[in-house]
């Protein structure tokens, strides 16, 4: 982290007058209570489809609530950034967009987003890697080399989702891109190497529709890897194409972490809005990421034990509980009741998320705000209670929790875990017809 560039990062701000925190707090207020569906919006970055990533909240929600609480040159961070559109929209505005995410295909997609490509140069540069690659489709013998390279676990599980020729075209695109020296290209290379697998209707993988996490194998003969690279080269380049000129001279700051232990210095944040991911792995992204990550190199089994670190997973050895507020410690035993796994589960959420709220209140400067975007759960048929478990946690790490906002889902352009026809509609589908806007203030203090 090159804190040189963000003097801030190592430095507090003053308090701020308490009729500016009320001020603060009538405008949070309204914009909870107003529309947030953004049904038909169409004022989206076309950057933020470059890639699929499951569960993203449309742009329009952070861009609302940057504007109405910030002012050119604020700190916006998204502590669990996901695919990046709160950062995204804060560089658009103006402000100083700050992004943390223990997912590496997470943290790669954003630094490509907040790296634009043109066209042109996109283009020249996916096609240079293909005949990279071709050339090195000649010589199987250097293929054999780098496909022994991995462990017996990935061997296995590259072998049973991939055609051997699409696991040899692969392996030479994935050699090809790594040989790109410079490093925003190579970021973007690896986005357009990522989306022919993790695809919605057309992966090279002997899958069917990852960009919604959940694999399920089919028989077809996939397009040739380097044929669907060059094709969705050019689908993003024409994305690129229709973006406006970028005037935003603002620095950004990515780095891999958790957000349960952010790098950075108190009252340093002007606003956070964030989604955090749902109990018991309800979205799994890990579960479709692995296909694209174990070319990048990860083996398979550091990918499952990443998956064990990534907050609302199911492991519970060595987790460590937090004492809870009695309505989360209601809801815990509310499933409990049913599956003590389960309400073990659910309690190492709230920790987890308890953890995460005390950081964004540490890093918050006083009146700053923090949005968080949550969606209700069930387990075994019950409630979790999630956004009223959150809004009572927040106020007991000393965030002042201002209200929670409804908004209704539009799951047509909101991906989420796709199922076959004759499959019953799973827990979450059941439940996410809506989600919930909390919203939260640092008090300050009075002079």
């Amino acid at each position: 982290m090159a804190q040189s560039m963000f003097p801030w990062l190592t430095q507090n701000t003053l308090r701020p007058e308490v009729t500016r925190l009320n001020g603060q707090r009538k405008k949070l207020q309204a914009l909870l209570a107003g529309d947030l569906d953004f049904h038909g919006a169409n004022q989206d970055s076309p950057v933020h489809r470059i890639h699929p990533f499951p569960a993203k909240f449309p742009p329009a929600l952070p861009r609302l609530f940057i504007q109405h609480l910030t002012a050119p040159g604020a700190r916006v961070l998204d502590p669990m950034m996901g695919s990046g559109t709160t950062l995204l929209e804060a560089r658009h505005l103006g402000r100083i967009a700050l992004g943390n995410d223990i997912d590496p295909l997470a943290l790669c997609l954003v630094e490509a987003k907040m790296a634009p490509i043109s066209p042109d140069g996109l283009l020249a540069a996916a096609r240079r890697v293909v005949e990279e690659a071709r050339r090195c489709l000649e010589t199987p013998h250097a293929l054999k080399r780098l496909e022994q390279q991995m462990d017996t676990a990935s061997q296995e599980f590259v072998d049973y989702w991939f055609l051997p020729r699409t696991r040899h075209e692969l392996l030479a695109l994935q050699q090809a891109i790594l040989a790109e020296s410079h490093l925003s290209t190579r970021r973007w290379l690896q986005i357009l190497f990522s989306g022919i697998i993790i695809a919605k209707g057309s992966s090279v993988a002997l899958a069917r529709d990852l960009s919604h996490t959940r694999p399920h194998k089919v028989k077809k003969q996939p397009k040739p890897a380097l044929e669907a690279f060059l094709e969705r080269a050019r689908r993003v380049a024409r994305l690129l194409a229709t973006l406006p000129p970028t005037s935003s001279a603002e620095p950004f700051l990515l780095w891999r972490g958790d957000a349960q232990r952010l790098a950075l210095a108190d009252n340093s944040i002007d606003l956070i809005v964030t989604s955090p991911p749902y109990a018991s792995n309800a979205i799994d992204y890990m579960r479709a990421h692995k296909f694209t990550l174990v070319w990048w190199g990860y083996p398979i089994k550091t990918l499952s034990n990443l998956r064990r670190d990534y907050i609302g997973g199911e492991a519970l050895q060595g987790v460590a509980l937090e004492p809870l507020p009695e309505i989360a410690q209601a809801a815990v035993a509310h499933i409990a009741e049913v599956d003590s796994r389960k309400g073990r589960v659910l309690h190492r959420y709230f920790s987890e998320m308890r953890r995460t709220l005390q950081e964004m209140a540490r890093v918050l400067r006083p009146d700053g705000a923090a949005i968080l975007v949550v969606g209700d759960a069930t387990m075994r048929g019950r409630s979790t209670q999630t956004p009223q478990a959150l809004a009572a946690i927040g106020q007991q790490v000393g965030l002042a929790w201002v209200g929670t906002g409804v908004r209704h889902l539009d799951r047509d352009r909101r991906m989420m875990p796709a199922r076959s026809a004759s499959q019953p509609a799973s827990a979450i589908e059941q439940r996410m017809h809506q989600e919930f806007v909390l919203g939260f203030l640092k008090p300050g203090e009075a002079k």
